[in-house]
């Protein structure tokens, strides 16, 4: 009995690996992870962390204002809002704080911007959730959640995609290396821990705390692969290396 336990909570592990990230900081985490796109200057990168930011702040904002669940780990955040003096964003610092300061420990230091992105963060969400007001129509509410996720998938596909920023989960990955761990078990673990630790202390969860688990990851990576073979398609054109009147350039003239 127990070797099929431990046979199903290990396939149950490698199902949520493979899904890239079942949370907003999973996924950020091990899509900059297996595919990074950075821009060339770092204060080029700092720029993309404030729309980014506030794409986030909009989605979990929405998300939380429609009352059908959250991202896993923002259910975690929520209920530690809730049962603390903290607001939303304030939770999300502390926690990120707690994450940086045991990668720091074993001597993954936090980056300039990674702090940056959590503050920013923090801001935008306590910023967008002191003028949202939730509706109470079901019709709305369920508009309003599709809203949320839409804006959240565009801001973590930003983040990444502009090799904006890392955070937490990132950190402590790069720690699980190092120590010859698996990072994207680690990942795991630490988002399933974080909500089962949120749904314990009353989180918000809901339908579409599944929805989120099941699709961010998938459509963040199908994305960011949509945008690598954008921009290699753009630069194969702009060389002209894939234009007829190129292709017939290269070929040998008859005699």
């Amino acid at each position: 009995m127990r070797c099929v336990l431990l046979s199903c909570v290990n396939w149950l592990v490698r199902r949520i690996e493979s899904l890239g990230g079942i949370s907003r900081q999973g996924v950020v985490a091990t899509s900059r992870w297996v595919q990074d796109h950075p821009i060339p200057t770092a204060s080029q990168r700092a720029l993309w962390l404030v729309p980014a930011s506030a794409l986030i702040g909009v989605g979990v904002v929405s998300l939380d204002a429609a009352g059908l669940g959250l991202s896993p780990f923002d259910v975690w955040l929520s209920g530690l809002s809730d049962i603390t003096p903290l607001s939303f964003g304030q939770s999300a610092w502390v926690t990120s704080g707690v994450l940086f300061v045991v990668a720091a420990a074993f001597g993954v230091r936090p980056t300039g911007r990674s702090v940056l992105f959590i503050v920013l963060n923090g801001l935008s969400i306590d910023l967008v959730g002191s003028v949202v007001v939730a509706p109470d129509s079901i019709g709305l509410r369920i508009g309003l959640a599709a809203g949320g996720w839409l804006a959240l998938v565009c801001g973590v596909a930003l983040v990444v995609a502009k090799g904006a920023a890392g955070g937490g989960f990132e950190a402590l990955m790069h720690v699980a290396e190092r120590r010859g761990h698996r990072p994207l078990l680690l990942r795991t673990v630490l988002e399933v821990g974080f909500f089962i630790v949120g749904l314990a202390i009353g989180g918000s969860f809901g339908p579409m705390t599944i929805v989120i688990a099941l699709s961010m990851g998938p459509a963040i990576m199908s994305g960011l692969q949509a945008i690598e073979d954008h921009r290699i398609g753009r630069e194969s054109r702009l060389s002209g290396s894939g234009s007829p009147t190129a292709e017939s350039s290269q070929r040998p003239s008859a005699q």
